[in-house]
């Protein structure tokens, strides 16, 4: 029996051969250059589903110990700030202290008195990658108003300090204020509007409840400091009360009332303000080891992905170098069959 071979079966077959090859070389060239199998799904079959949990993981937790950079640069800001603030509350101290019984210091201790008013204030204002890093929960905000003529705070201290004693602090009358009655005013009127609420309707916009991050897939901690704290509303009292109420005005034993009164305060300040401080240096460690131990989870993550996923680079090369071989013999073979003709036989 006799087998016949047509040329368009020859060319047709041929076609789908070197479509197939090429086809597999595309694949080969790909998963060389990626490292992955060209089809991840179809490779691992019934592990299809380990590899996409393993992966949501992996992204999950990717994306925290982003977020935890940022938390911790904010943390660093915040730590240094506050940091700052208490080494200016303790300067300042010691120079309120040696201008009790002097008149020549009290203009200079006045507007020293104002300079760390305005940074206390500027300084809660602070903002990091966008937010407030004081204003608690309420970041998109300036927490606290500058403390000037006209603003919501001075004008409160004003209107309390006329109600006490029926003149503003910049009336010559402020000479007259005895011991017993600026103390009395200290104690009460003036420590009230420095208090919780008077503070928030008055001074801050911040809130009490801080901010508040993931920083592993088990744990949420508090992540930044509120301007209501009662520490920093304490030196902004004490910076008030010399700068705001007529000190300069004052008999000397008036002053020397006020500035041991702001002595006191500024002391039990600095005493909380180190605690808070300590606060959030404990939560810039617990950020550290939280990433450190995300690292070493996303490792092994990785580690199963590239062992579900990846190729064996040195094999897919050699098959790719095959494949490549075998293509060109495929076109060599195909072009000589072409060129074949019966007239070069008669």
């Amino acid at each position: 029996m006799t087998n016949y071979i047509s040329s368009l079966s020859f060319s047709t077959a041929t076609n789908k051969s070197i479509a197939s090859q090429t086809s597999n070389l595309v694949k080969l060239q790909k998963e060389v250059s990626s490292g992955r199998h060209y089809d991840v799904g179809l490779h691992l079959g019934s592990s299809t589903g380990e590899a996409v949990s393993i992966r949501a993981q992996f992204h999950t937790l990717n994306a925290i110990v982003d977020t935890n950079a940022l938390i911790s640069s904010s943390l660093d800001v915040g730590v240094q700030a506050l940091e700052n603030v208490s080494t200016l509350a303790s300067d300042f101290q010691s120079t309120l202290l040696t201008s009790i019984g002097s008149a020549t210091a009290r203009s200079v201790i006045v507007s020293s008195s104002k300079d760390n008013l305005d940074s206390l204030i500027s300084t809660l204002n602070t903002s990091f990658n966008g937010s407030f890093i004081f204003a608690g929960i309420n970041t998109e905000e300036t927490p606290i108003e500058t403390y000037e003529t006209g603003s919501t705070s001075k004008t409160a201290i004003d209107a309390s300090f006329n109600a006490k004693f029926g003149f503003g602090p910049d009336d010559p009358q402020v000479a007259n204020i005895t011991v017993a009655d600026i103390e009395d005013y200290l104690d009460n009127g003036f420590a009230a509007e420095f208090d919780s609420a008077n503070w928030a309707a008055n001074w801050s916009s911040a809130t009490d409840e801080v901010t508040s991050s993931r920083i592993s897939a088990t744990e949420v901690i508090d992540t930044s400091v509120s301007a209501n704290e009662e520490p920093l509303r304490k030196l902004a009292m004490a910076y008030t009360m010399i700068s705001s109420l007529g000190a300069g005005k004052m008999s000397q034993k008036t002053f020397d009332a006020v500035a041991n009164k702001a002595t006191e305060v500024i002391g039990s300040a600095i005493q909380s303000l180190n605690n808070v401080i300590g606060k959030a240096g404990n939560a810039q460690a617990r950020v550290s080891d939280a990433s450190d131990r995300l690292a070493i989870q996303t490792d092994t993550l990785n580690e199963r992905i590239v062992d579900l996923e990846n190729v064996d680079k040195t094999e897919a090369s050699v098959k790719l170098s095959s494949a490549v071989t075998q293509l060109e013999l495929t076109y060599t073979i195909t072009s000589r069959m072409q060129n074949l003709s019966l007239l070069n036989y008669l």
